[in-house]
């Protein structure tokens, strides 16, 4: 070929072809439809289960998620739509199923490419670390930046699903010529990535922010991420930096975790609880849709010097000051694995309290209940935030001291407030195997009465707003870990959809 463009590849052909290219456009109008059924105040699950069903591959594919293990340890199958919305909650389900329709049409073109489902992986990722970002950030609308994340690199996916001879060729210009990539596409295609992307964007009418993410420069510092476009671009930018170097190793990753200190000014540690929960869900998704699971083991970028040493630390590891306390008496907990048969049987409880409008509390209280039980732990309790919005008070409790102290509860909500706080500030679950129940409440505060050796803290959002946290505490046993997540997450989804359909 020489360094002449191929003729197949000029910019015409390319953009003129976008309409012609694979089924897009059929799930483009099903993903607007999923999305504005979630976005309507009355939404129910048979809304979000009727946009689902309008493609029967959809449905199987959605109904083999559910029921893979990261959702359903073990216990009966999720066999219907209606009941997987309820058991996920409105927008995990939405999120997913807008992956899952993305990535198989590509996947469908790639046939047995490993670089196409890699990079298809990879995509996953960086879309599922962005919804994890915004929901931690306060971004409005979680979905948007879960798409446009799975979008961050759709050009040069287009191009190896449709167009692998002139890619090649690209690559090719890259390693013997030392042309910068992006450069040598643009030779060889007639047009950048980034401009490919934007253009099957505003094809597919994606909202106008999605392809402003790959015409605009990117933030460079807090005082530029300001609206909610430029919230946006940061979240995604940061995601795909993330994406792109997950697995390069801790030095390589450092630039992600820099980017995001600079641009949201939070600390190290709230970075890497963020993308490990990120992880293990892509890990799970990933081997169910085709693709290259990520490697076992997170990378955990090294803190930079503007880590904050005083902060809440949502990870796994025990502080310091608690290595060194004595092994406390074991006693044998609940498993997940062997006990997701409980579970299941309370979720189906509740998912039928939910559906007949039963009272609130009451199906508050079932899950709970149904964390005690199902998860091993000593109490659980719930806290939501007051109507101003500046204070985190207690709502119900199940377990030991529980009621009495949810009845004194009243934590501002402030970034030194202690644990409650910092949760719901950052929204990234909290993870303390060596803890106390002091670690709740601002410094100087009453302790409260509760068997917390070992506890989490998840903090609740219903339509993409949070609203407070549920926290499972042990005072024996095995600690709590990153293993004990999933569980929490199914009945935090549970509490979202009772009330946000308590809301109307």
């Amino acid at each position: 070929m020489g360094d002449a463009a191929p003729t197949r590849g000029t910019r015409p052909d390319v953009l003129a072809e976008i309409g012609a290219k694979g089924d897009f456009p059929a799930a483009a109008k099903v993903i607007k439809n999923l999305r504005d059924a979630v976005a309507r105040e009355n939404c129910t699950a048979l809304d979000v289960a009727r946009a689902i069903l309008q493609d029967p591959g959809l449905a199987s594919k959605v109904l083999r998620l559910v029921n893979s293990a990261f959702y359903r340890k073990a216990g009966q199958a999720v066999s219907t739509i209606t009941r997987a919305v309820i058991v996920l909650g409105f927008e995990s389900i939405r999120d997913l199923t807008a992956g899952i329709l993305l990535i198989d049409e590509l996947v469908k073109q790639s046939g047995s490419s490993a670089t196409l489902r890699e990079e298809l992986r990879r995509s996953l990722l960086c879309g599922t670390v962005a919804r994890r970002l915004s929901l931690q950030i306060g971004y409005p609308t979680s979905e948007e930046a879960y798409l446009l994340g799975l979008f961050a690199n759709w050009g040069l996916l287009w191009l190896a699903a449709y167009y692998p001879a002139e890619l090649e060729e690209a690559r090719r210009l890259e390693r013997e010529r030392g042309v910068p990539f992006e450069e040598a596409v643009r030779e060889v295609c007639g047009i950048r990535t980034a401009d490919l992307s934007a253009a099957i964007l505003e094809r597919w009418n994606f909202p106008a922010s999605f392809a402003a993410f790959f015409k605009e420069p990117a933030p460079s510092d807090r005082a530029s991420v300001v609206g909610t476009a430029a919230k946006l671009s940061a979240i995604v930018h940061v995601a795909a930096d993330y994406a792109r170097t997950a697995e390069a190793g801790a030095e390589k990753s450092a630039g992600a975790l820099h980017r995001y200190q600079t641009l949201f000014g939070l600390g190290p540690e709230h970075f890497i609880a963020m993308t490990q929960v990120a992880r293990d869900e892509v890990r799970e998704q990933a081997a169910l849709l085709g693709l290259a699971p990520p490697p076992r083991d997170p990378v955990r970028p090294a803190a930079t010097s503007t880590a904050r040493e005083d902060a809440a630390v949502p990870a796994t590891a025990p502080r310091p000051a608690e290595a060194a306390r004595p092994a406390r008496a074991v006693r044998p907990a609940l498993s997940i694995a062997g006990d997701g048969r409980v579970a299941l049987e309370i979720l189906a409880e509740i998912s039928r309290a939910t559906v007949e409008q039963d009272d609130i509390n009451h199906v508050l209280f079932m899950v709970l209940e149904g964390i005690a039980r199902a998860g091993g732990y000593d109490a659980v309790f719930l806290a939501l935030l007051s109507v101003k919005k500046d204070r985190i008070v207690g709502r119900l409790g199940h377990g030991e001291g529980v009621e009495q102290y949810l009845s004194e509860l009243a934590v501002p909500l402030r970034p030194d407030a202690g644990v409650l706080a910092t949760t719901v500030l950052s929204r990234t679950p909290t993870i303390m195997p060596e803890g106390s129940a002091a670690q709740f409440v601002p410094a100087g505060a009453p302790v409260p009465h509760i068997p917390a050796a070992s506890y989490i803290a998840h903090p609740l959002t219903v339509r993409g707003k949070t609203v407070g946290l549920l926290v499972a505490t042990r005072a024996e046993g095995p600690p709590v870990s990153a293993a004990d997540l999933p569980l929490l997450e199914l009945f935090c989804n549970q509490a979202s959809v009772a009330l946000a359909q308590c809301a109307g």
